[in-house]
């Protein structure tokens, strides 16, 4: 083998930053690869025909610029690793594999310490290997560990596309040096720091403590903020207590890495030494400009912290989007106040401008579902705060942000709270809540702040603790989840929804919500972490054009777009007086297909009626009237012909009216099916079965009053109703039930309702003596598989009358 001159080796320990002190090695000539097969008989000189056969080879060499250190394929190398010499930009010294079959082990066989270690040495890339270090006891042990005490900035170190697993650390000891990638700077004066650190496409499995940490070598160690860490795509599994931590950085991206199942352990070492048995899934501190996005954490069972993410002390500008948060024990997000650790200055400032945007959170605060479980022993809560809230005077954004994400618990018996405090349930200090989807089914609450939180535009949907804060927009009505419970995707809504164009602005919002879609700085957002449209096959369904078209006049008196009386967003169809509204032609639509058509409308003079209905489709023309002075839902089923490809929707004021009508949110959908759940579903059996009497006054079935058909279902004049179990649901399903109700006297109320599907019961009433339709959305409880679909009439002096129930499955 050829050497270097000495002369090139100090000048390459003079290019790094500050003095490094490195142990003799041999110098090799500059691009090189040398190969490292541990299944050879005897030990070569590092070429491919005579490769080395143990780890001596590659720790008695000094490696340079451009050079590379293959182990081969489906063997493995027993020892640790601690190659010498650094690479140089865009020249890296690169360690992997060669050759065919499973990845090359490295197997440090319980030794304390690293599987492969480097000590102020920069430019190195190290991927396609598996490092293992598996003990009986654990020990400060880790997969890669690169340190730096130079005293200087070190550059680029790459770890990818590995599989570290069973590294037996210290689950309670200090990070970097208990990890499966720790990329660490050590205490020295001046300072040390990396720049330009990517972890990427790995796969971590039973590693303590952490899978991935770029920090200091202690709390209170170094002043200097490493920059350009990029931790991204990476698996991991059964960490022992973290999965992702940065410390004293500054820009650092977590992105699009899964973890699950870690927090189990606690482990700490000798007493003296650095003990925490407290952890959460990936978080930061002492950090500025953290970007955490695209990750799922799961699973987490840490009894103490045990959340799936976590802004701890000291940091500034850090944004969490786009993330998917399901059962972990501690909850979401964990947020700590500001604190006193010794020699660390940051701790005690509180962490501010911290953004919480577009995330998932699904029945956290809970192990339910995991193939472990933990006990809290610090409480739970979905936003699981430890003090009050940090809020930091002058800085721009000096309260958290917590807004457009997507809060689902729906776990029998769960009694998460929303916004949980150990500090109690007032706490200090301020924050904003705003277009959050909160669906609870649980019975947790909410803590109250001192200071002037401000809360907007929420969804809160299910049970309704007395601490659920006022918020004067805020919607009640199902979300309408696709099929939530069942991962990122499920979290799309119906088009539908309640929460589409329902949200307040929010000028620097990202710009896209968790799904790609573009998020309007000016119009009004949905709530939610999802802002499409829900597939409706409808153009400017809200009217948020400020325009008509692709809507036309139907014949008659013309109709407007006006900026007042709208549902949601900025604008609304105005139509005439009388005899007067809108259609648009629908195309490319699909022959023998069901859809479901629905719309929000409403008269400015009560007992006046404006229709939402559909024709041109191949079957009669259908519609529903609504005759009520407040926004009500329609919803219309209808079914093209045989040969028919598209279809008129409308919204059309009736003639003889005095006043003008209302349209908004109207939507489009196909059903995969439109099978009716509910038996004898207008009563034209002519008997009651399957349907049974309410407690109270008996109903019955008679041949009058009909809407459709023969029969009707007649109430008492009070106490009285009928109400049929339907059976074989889907648990976690979001379900139409429509029903058709009138009274006999006008002013009296009938109820159409469910209950009794693992979620709060919902009705709604009519008190017109023409027929009106009560459309209900709801979604089942996480075990439940029926629901209770009612007509009743509570108080009153005449009958009330029921007919022609509907109740499916929406896609």
């Amino acid at each position: 083998m050829k050497r270097r001159r000495t002369a090139r080796v100090l000048a390459l320990l003079a290019a790094m930053a500050g003095a490094l002190l490195v142990p003799a090695h041999t110098a090799l000539a500059a691009g090189t690869t040398y190969y490292v097969n541990c299944s050879a008989a005897s030990n070569g000189t590092g070429t491919q025909a005579s490769p080395w056969n143990s780890v001596a080879g590659v720790n008695g060499t000094t490696f340079g610029p451009g050079d590379s250190v293959l182990f081969a394929a489906g063997t493995t190398c027993t020892g640790q690793l601690a190659p010498g010499g650094s690479g140089a930009s865009g020249s890296p010294v690169t360690m992997g594999s060669y050759g065919t079959g499973a990845k090359p082990v490295i197997n440090a066989n319980g030794a304390t310490g690293p599987v492969i270690h480097l000590v102020n040495q920069q430019y190195w890339e190290i991927g396609g290997l598996e490092l293992t270090n598996a003990a009986s006891s654990p020990a400060y042990r880790s997969g890669v560990l690169a340190e730096n005490s130079s005293g200087g900035v070190l550059h680029h170190i790459r770890v990818h596309d590995m599989t570290i697993r069973n590294i037996s650390g210290w689950p309670g000891g200090w990070y970097a040096t208990n990890a499966g990638v720790g990329v660490q700077t050590n205490h020295t004066t001046p300072v040390s720091t990396w720049d330009d650190v990517v972890v990427e496409n790995n796969t971590f499995d039973h590693v303590d403590r952490i899978a991935v940490a770029v920090t200091p070598d202690g709390d209170g160690q170094g002043t200097g903020l490493t920059t350009g860490t990029v931790i991204r795509g990476n698996t991991m599994t059964y960490d022992g207590a973290d999965d992702i931590l940065v410390v004293k950085n500054d820009g650092a991206l977590i992105d699009g890495n899964k973890a699950g199942y870690g927090g189990a352990k606690n482990t700490c070492p000798p007493s003296g030494q650095y003990c925490n048995g407290a952890s959460a899934g990936i978080w930061m501190s002492g950090s500025s400009n953290t970007v955490v996005q695209n990750n799922e954490v799961y699973c987490h069972v840490n009894g103490a912290d045990g959340t799936g993410y976590d802004v701890d002390w000291g940091n500034h500008n850090t944004t969490f989007q786009y993330n998917y948060s399901h059962q972990n024990l501690g909850g979401f997000m964990l947020v700590m106040p500001p604190f006193s650790i010794a020699n660390e200055p940051t701790s005690t400032v509180p962490s501010d401008g911290t953004v919480i945007r577009y995330n998932i959170s699904e029945n956290d605060g809970s192990n339910a579902g995991c193939p472990a479980s933990g006990t809290p022993t610090h409480g739970t809560g979905v936003f699981h705060f430890v003090g009050g809230v940090p809020n930091q005077s002058g800085s721009s954004t000096a309260v958290p942000l917590i807004y457009n994400n997507t809060l689902y618990v729906n776990k029998s018996g769960l009694n998460t709270p929303i916004l949980y405090s150990r500090a109690g349930s007032s706490i200090s200090g301020a924050l904003s809540f705003k277009n959050n989807a909160v669906f609870n089914y649980g019975t947790g609450g909410y803590f109250s702040t001192t200071g002037t939180s401000s809360y907007s535009n929420n969804l809160f949907y299910g049970t309704h603790p007395s601490s659920e804060p006022a918020d004067a927009a805020k919607v009640t009505a199902d979300p309408e989840f696709r099929n939530p419970g069942g991962g990122v995707n499920t979290y799309q809504v119906h088009p539908s929804s309640p929460v589409i164009r329902a949200g307040a602005v929010i000028s620097s919002n990202g710009g896209k919500d968790a799904y790609g879609n573009a998020v309007s700085a000016t119009a009004a957002p949905n709530i939610g972490a999802y802002n499409g449209t829900g597939g409706n096959l409808l153009s400017n369904a809200g009217f948020e054009t400020g325009a008509l078209s692709p809507w036309t006049q139907a014949s008659g008196n013309a109709s407007s777009v006006t900026s007042t009386n709208a549902r949601t967003g900025t604008s609304a169809l105005t139509t005439a007086a009388s005899g007067g509204g809108v259609n648009q032609a629908l195309t490319g639509l699909s022959a023998n297909t069901t859809y479901l058509l629905t719309g929000w409308g409403k008269v400015a003079t009560s007992g006046e009626t404006l229709a939402i209905g559909v024709k041109d489709f191949g079957g009669t023309e259908t519609f529903t009237n609504v005759a009520s002075t407040s926004y009500r839902q329609a919803a219309v089923l209808f079914t093209t012909g045989a040969s028919s490809t598209s279809a008129t929707v409308y919204c059309w004021k009736n003639a003889g009216g005095s006043g003008a009508g209302y349209c908004d949110d109207l939507a489009v959908e196909p059903l995969s099916s439109a099978a009716n759940a509910v038996t004898n579903p207008g009563f034209e059996s002519g008997a009651l079965s399957p349907w049974g009497q309410s407690t109270g006054t008996a109903s019955s079935v008679v041949s009058s009053n009909a809407r459709t058909g023969t029969y009707a279902l007649q109430t008492a004049p009070a106490g009285s109703g009928a109400i049929q179990t339907v059976s074989g649901l889907s648990s976690a399903g979001t379900y139409l039930v429509t029903g058709w109700a009138k009274v006999a006297t006008a002013g009296e109320e009938v109820a159409v309702g469910v209950k009794d599907f693992g979620g709060t019961e919902t009705y709604l009433r009519t008190s017109t003596t023409a027929y009106a339709q009560q459309p209900l959305f709801f979604t089942t409880g996480a075990s439940a598989t029926s629901a209770g679909v009612y007509c009743y009439k509570n108080t009153g002096s005449s009958a009330g009358y029921c007919d022609d129930y509907t109740l499916i499955r929406l896609p």
